[in-house]
């Protein structure tokens, strides 16, 4: 899978692969040290920092023609800030915390769109599609044994896991090396030097042919992009005021689960998503995915754990297919404002989906997952 991609693509996929395994081994074991209120205000403000960062980097990137800039300062960031969270967690400061995930999100929100710009920048057609499923192959792989260390540590030294945070400083020095490979797509600089005066990108794409997808990943999003912890309650038995009575390595297990399922769906998906294409992929993904989420909302016993896998493998199957779809429709002149607009659309439908879910487990029961379940077959039906 990796062997076929030019050298540029896959760095950038075995950056992602350290990239999530210290975030995700990282985010679960952070209500060691941070109390609820806290983390909803920490994954709020970092989302919507992040989200907003992400159409401004990307409009600036398509204006300049530059992505490795974007995403040498995006990953620097999010090396500089994981790390120093553990200052926080030793002392008790969950406002410091809440500051480091901040910077993190900054960082996530420089680099995401001139990363996927420069993946679609050094490829296309088959090895385009490759690239974007290699690159989520490696995201849910490193998230899963980035969960299972953070598993192991808290079920082994729960009393170092500030020591344990701060050792992420040596996956941020093996990412500061793969940034030295990274360099711009010869073509892009071709085409603006040739350009004598450039349009400047505006903050929203122009081309129709955007339009219709984006409003169709937009609805999506509110299943696809779920908080796994949402879809992991029903499962264990847990009610939403209750995720903390479960012993911290027991949840970062189930995240490790998802993750790997998550992995081997990417997997899966890649000869999918050539045979395919990117539409029908995520048209019937969406479709699988809305019977997951009514076994979510109707099922009893095994059949819960069947449809968190099943989430998790739609979870897993679809965002490379939603990246190179849009990587095939966007013209270059956009194409990291492109990903910044998908960025956002997505940031805003998990928002409501999770919002919607975890007051709706409370208030009302399981049945809330019919939302995200009719939300998932109005996008199959809007998808171009």
């Amino acid at each position: 899978m990796l062997r076929e991609l030019p050298p540029v693509p896959r760095r950038i996929a075995w950056l992602h692969f350290l990239n999530d395994l210290s975030l995700d081994f990282l985010t679960p074991l952070l209500p060691a040290g941070v109390g609820v209120a806290w983390i909803g205000i920490m994954e709020g403000l970092a989302d919507a920092t992040g989200q907003l960062l992400k159409v401004a980097s990307g409009r600036r990137s398509d204006a300049t023609g530059r992505r490795v800039l974007w995403v040498g300062s995006g990953y620097a960031a999010n090396a500089f800030a994981r790390p120093l969270a553990a200052v926080g967690l030793a002392l008790g400061w969950p406002l410091w915390v809440v500051v480091c995930r901040i910077g993190d999100r900054v960082g996530k929100g420089l680099r995401g769109s001139a990363t996927d710009a420069l993946v679609a920048d050094w490829t296309e057609g088959r090895i385009r599609e490759q690239a974007f499923n290699a690159m989520r192959v490696l995201d849910n792989l490193g998230a899963t044994v980035g969960a299972l260390l953070a598993a192991l540590v808290a079920w082994l030294a729960p009393a170092r896991i500030p020591w344990a945070v701060g050792l992420l400083v040596v996956p941020a020095l093996w990412v500061a090396w793969l940034c030295r490979g990274l360099r711009d797509a010869p073509v892009i600089e071709m085409d603006r030097s040739k350009a004598a005066a450039p349009p400047t990108p505006g903050w929203w794409p122009r081309s129709r042919a955007l339009q219709m997808p984006l409003l169709a990943l937009a609805l999506s999003s509110a299943g696809t992009k779920l908080s796994p912890l949402l879809v992991l309650l029903p499962a264990v038995g847990l009610s939403a005021g209750s995720i903390h009575r479960a012993p911290l390595w027991a949840l970062c297990l189930g995240w490790a689960a998802l993750g790997l399922v998550q992995t081997l769906a990417a997997t899966a998906a890649g000869p999918l998503l050539s045979r395919l294409g990117a539409a029908w992929l995520l048209r019937v993904g969406w479709i699988l995915g809305a019977v997951a989420f009514a076994g979510l909302a109707w099922g009893h016993g095994a059949w819960l754990w069947l449809a968190a896998l099943g989430w998790g493998t739609l979870s897993g199957a679809t965002e490379g297919a939603e990246k190179a779809l849009l990587a095939e429709l966007a013209p270059a002149s956009e194409r990291a404002l492109s990903f910044g607009a998908l960025a956002l659309v997505s940031a805003l439908g998990a928002l409501a989906g999770s919002g919607l879910c975890g007051l709706g487990l409370d208030r009302w029961g399981a049945e809330i997952f019919s939302v995200p379940a009719l939300l998932l077959i109005i996008g199959s039906i809007t998808i171009v």
